[in-house]
């Protein structure tokens, strides 16, 4: 196989099959991650504050990386398609909140992006939109985009938790509710499907 057909994904050898084998195992993979961190959420806690700043910002970096890695491959390859790949999807939101609030040390965001951290990437985990497997860039993207996304969320709560009061919910839910909007609109004009609206 050829770089470029690992970033074009365009020669399906093993389909990712929603429920199929890999799709169950990377729901209980990940199932399992989850209960061993929540064990751990003391540990997590009580870790040295320049330990958690490290952990943090290679996280950051990581998905930073990833998006990076879509972005140049995709126009380098010419394959970049407006109808899928803008930023403007809800888990990629998410992970851009992160990266941001990480890198550049927002505090005041964290109780945010604990809240995208989770509702972004969890409707894609259960009924993704990757076509192959393993032999594709696009698989790795959504496992670091989604999954390991969703375990960095988690391990940096319990690094700094944070409390979403009433109008912080509110704030998100007028938020979310508008950009939605706004997105619906753009998917009727542009016969796209971000956020799923479909």
């Amino acid at each position: 196989m050829s770089l470029k057909e690992f970033f074009v994904d365009k020669y399906i050898t093993y389909p990712f099959k929603l429920f199929g084998k890999t799709h169950i195992f990377l729901l209980v993979s990940l199932g399992l991650i989850i209960i061993l961190i929540i064990k751990n959420k003391y540990k997590l806690y009580n870790l040295k504050n320049s330990t958690k700043i490290k952990l943090t910002k290679i996280f950051a970096s990581i998905l930073l990386l990833n998006m990076v890695i879509l972005y140049v491959s995709s126009f380098y390859y010419h394959i970049f398609d407006y109808k899928s790949m803008l930023p403007i999807h809800l888990c990629y939101l998410s992970n851009y909140l992160y990266i941001f609030t990480v890198l550049f040390n927002k505090k005041k965001l964290f109780k945010y992006t604990y809240f995208l951290g989770f509702i972004g990437p969890i409707p894609a985990i259960i009924f993704f939109d990757v076509p192959s497997v393993f032999e594709a860039f696009n698989f790795y993207l959504y496992i670091i985009s989604h999954h390991v996304f969703l375990i960095f969320t988690l391990i940096t709560f319990y690094f700094y938790p944070k409390r979403l009061c009433k109008l912080d919910f509110l704030k998100l839910f007028l938020t979310l509710n508008v950009f939605y909007f706004l997105i619906n609109i753009f998917n009727n004009i542009f016969n796209t499907n971000y956020f799923f609206t479909k």
